[in-house]
């Protein structure tokens, strides 16, 4: 029997116009979509046209459907576990939503919300925020990798829910609080550093003292150490080179220096004045019982000057001289160098010794 196609929609054969009719051939035709299949022939073997093949399609569209896990949530009053689903274990993107809200009634589904902002009202169980704009949240427990622009970024927060990035400094930048800038913090060098205190720990004697606490003596400034019988190899120490020539009164700061050096030729007689710093007093920092030597280096012409009068911290000290003898002048075209030994004896009482050499 020929058959012809009839329909677009669900593609199936009919009989030939021109055959004998015969209904159950017809039939057989529309329903298979050929002449002659065998309802006992296997299922797979349906020919590729016809109502039956379709109806076959759909049953196994929906049993798959059926036994596919779902992606878009379920509701249920306790958490599923692995054997709840088939293919056995929770697939990504299952969301389970507890049904024991206060709707009036049990949901039957989640309910997404799509908004800018979170909602703050109307909040029951079952209830599924999307965000819209997640550069809004202000509560996002995740920082995306963008924010991030180079080595050493620092995330830091700049006000409330807010942060901001902060670059990394150079080599050897500490980090420091600064509330004039946007995120209270930034990269500069340590300046904060305050001298270490030995207090009273002893060094035996014949000891070498090269650190103290892990720090060199060449790095940190120690204020007034105390070490019994240390052994110093080769201590260093500052001088104070002035270009300028001595006349009035020069003010010896222990603080700069121990030795002092002016360069240019004295132009007259002049005042030492010896204190540690011009806000902190000698007596200040001195205990009684200790002594420092100051060092004056003068510079003299063809008319010599020298260092007429002696104070500590502005007051006058009467000096006690080398050889008993007071200095009544200068050496002519000379370098001469004092030495002034400074005794506290008792608060704000000093004793000074003195001694004048020449250098030509």
């Amino acid at each position: 029997m020929a058959v012809e196609d009839i329909g677009v929609l669900v593609p199936t054969k009919i009989p030939g116009l021109a055959d004998a009719a015969d209904i159950q051939e017809a039939l057989r035709v529309y329903h298979y979509g050929g002449s002659g299949y065998e309802a006992t022939s296997a299922q797979t073997s349906l020919p590729a046209v016809g109502i039956a093949r379709t109806l076959l399609e759909i049953q196994d569209d929906i049993t798959d459907l059926e036994n596919r896990p779902s992606s878009g949530g379920d509701v249920d009053t306790t958490a599923p576990v692995a054997g709840d689903f088939t293919p056995s274990g929770i697939p990504n993107g299952y969301i389970w939503v507890d049904e024991d809200g206060t709707l009036g009634g049990a949901p039957t589904g989640a309910t997404a919300v799509f908004t800018n902002s979170a909602p703050t009202s109307s909040i029951t169980t079952g209830t599924i925020w999307v965000d819209k704009d997640s550069t809004t949240i202000t509560a996002n427990p995740f920082v995306p990798t963008s924010t991030i622009n180079a080595k050493g970024d620092l995330l830091v927060g700049s006000a409330n829910d807010s942060i901001v990035t902060l670059s990394a400094g150079t080599n050897g930048q500490v980090l420091k609080a600064n509330s004039a800038t946007t995120s209270g913090l930034e990269w500069g060098t340590d300046n904060s550093y305050s001298a270490p205190t030995i207090g009273s720990t002893s060094i035996a004697s014949g000891a070498t003292v090269t650190t103290i606490a892990g720090l060199t003596l060449t790095s940190p400034t120690l204020n007034i150490p105390a070490a019994n019988y240390a052994v110093l190899k080769s201590p260093e120490e500052k001088f104070n080179v002035v270009a300028s020539a001595a006349t009035g009164t020069i003010n010896i700061d222990m603080e700069t220096a121990g030795i002092w050096y002016y360069t240019s030729e004295a132009t007259a007689n002049h005042t030492l004045n010896f204190r540690y710093n011009s806000s902190v007093t000698l007596n200040n920092s001195l205990a009684t019982g200790d002594a420092i030597t100051f060092v004056w280096m003068n510079t003299n012409g063809v008319t010599p000057y020298y260092p007429s009068a002696i104070t500590v911290d502005g007051s006058s000290v009467t000096p006690k001289f080398q050889n008993g003898t007071a200095f009544s002048a200068g050496n002519a075209s000379s370098i001469d160098i004092y030495t002034y030994t400074v005794l506290k004896t008792g608060n704000a009482a000093f004793t000074v010794f003195a001694g004048q050499t020449k250098f030509a």
